[in-house]
């Protein structure tokens, strides 16, 4: 090619450039319309129109999507799409309650102008809010499903919290018969307490949940102790605690031999027997005595045995009984304060049971007492009262004293040197 060949295919090449720049600027400066389909609808504005006007949605609410005309350079449409555009309806301009007419305003992107929406309107169903100020109380299902152990009665399930407080639409509130913690103890094999944590549902008077958005709970969840019952039988023994007997050397007849306890399952593991104290040496011949059971149980327990109390009747061996009189001399009292004496006023005659052949080794004037003036009672007179304790002597191992509560009447007085001091 010669040199001006090539000065001319460059001025060609420079023409064809400025005419395609030209084209190009006059197409994307022209402004372009496109439709765009299935924009949206979106709610806002639903927390102020509950704290600024106290209404609310009366149930959830949806709409169909709208169509939208745009205007603008035909790059910039081309690259947009319908989730571009935001289709929305301001609550909070809703001022009463029952059905409202609200405006949807469409937002585009910078630079897009809207030409025309297929829908200008919505139409919504408007509560007055209101919460229960009747707490709701929360109870909980634990299904049927499970298998409890032997021993195992029952189980109680606790929820914590107790109430849960619910806040919406009012109509809607009022269809709400109460709320309920879902804790399913379905496939557990129940032996011991179980505890964990349960969803909170609203439910109306057919047991049917009520799913509202616009309803809020104040507790989403709730913790659930389910408390497990046991029960066991364990036998009833009679302990002698006078010291002088072994319950094998006394007839005993109980009106019950066992009785049959519920309660948590570690008071029921560690309880095995009732055990019934009777002091052996208070009975003559024979006696017969009476125990209220439940006030006899550890805590966590209760009766279920069908009664209230167990009859015992003690029978003694053929003892003989005796009486001893104490004279006022061989009666001692201890721990007196400095510098006074004592007088008892007389002596006093106590009933003493043992083998009859037992009373042979028994020195009468052995049998003595002692009273503590650290445990008297003062009378109106001045004078003293104190219960005594009997001594039968060194060969009395097989005798006791009938377990009464003898006492002695005494005074005091200054010894002779503290009335020479004074």
């Amino acid at each position: 090619m010669t040199r001006l060949g090539k000065i001319f295919g460059l001025i060609g090449a420079l023409i064809g450039a400025l005419l395609l720049w030209l084209y190009a600027i006059g197409y994307d400066s022209t402004l372009f319309e496109r439709t765009f389909d299935g924009v949206e609808i979106t709610l806002e504005g639903a927390e102020a129109l509950a704290s600024e006007k106290g209404f609310t949605l009366l149930e959830e609410q949806s709409f169909s999507s709208i169509t939208v005309v745009a205007k603008g350079k035909r790059s910039e449409l081309n690259e947009l799409d319908s989730s571009d555009f935001k289709a929305v309806v301001d609550l909070s301009m809703a001022d009463r309650a029952g059905e409202q007419t609200l405006n949807i305003v469409v937002f585009s992107p910078n630079g897009i102008e809207i030409v025309s929406q297929s829908s200008a309107t919505v139409t919504v169903f408007v509560d007055e809010f209101t919460q229960r100020n009747d707490l709701l109380s929360v109870s909980v299902e634990t299904g049927d499903g499970y298998i409890m152990t032997d021993g195992v009665t029952s189980v109680e399930a606790t929820p914590n919290p107790l109430s849960v407080l619910v806040s919406g639409p009012k109509s809607e509130l009022e269809k709400i018969e109460g709320a309920y913690v879902r804790f399913d103890l379905d496939g557990h094999t129940v032996s011991d307490n179980i505890y964990g944590y349960g969803a909170i549902e609203l439910r109306d008077k057919n047991g049917n949940v009520i799913d509202n958005p616009y309803i809020s709970v104040s507790d989403t969840t709730a913790y659930v102790s389910v408390s497990v019952k046991k029960q066991k039988t364990v036998p009833v023994r009679v302990m002698f605690v006078g010291g002088v007997f072994d319950p094998s050397q006394v007839s005993v007849s109980l009106s019950h031999s066992s009785i049959t306890v519920s309660g948590t399952p570690s008071a029921v593991a560690s309880f095995t027997e009732l055990v019934l104290e009777i002091d052996e040496t208070t009975v003559e011949g024979s006696k017969e005595f009476e125990f209220a059971i439940s006030p006899m149980l550890p805590k966590g327990l209760s009766n279920e045995s069908g009664n209230s109390k167990i009859d015992v009747k003690v029978t003694l061996p053929e003892m003989s009984v005796r009486s001893y009189h104490i004279t006022k001399e061989a009666i001692s009292i201890i721990n007196l304060p400095e510098g006074v004496d004592y007088k008892i006023n007389s002596g006093i005659s106590v009933k003493v049971i043992g083998p009859r052949e037992a009373f042979e080794l028994i020195d009468p004037s052995a049998v003595t007492a002692v009273a503590d003036f650290d445990n008297v009672t003062v009378e109106p007179d001045g004078s003293y009262t104190a219960s005594i304790k009997v001594s039968l002597g060194d060969n009395a191992s097989t005798v006791y004293v009938q377990n009464t509560d003898y006492k002695i009447n005494f005074t005091i007085e200054a010894t002779e040197a503290q009335t020479q001091e004074q």
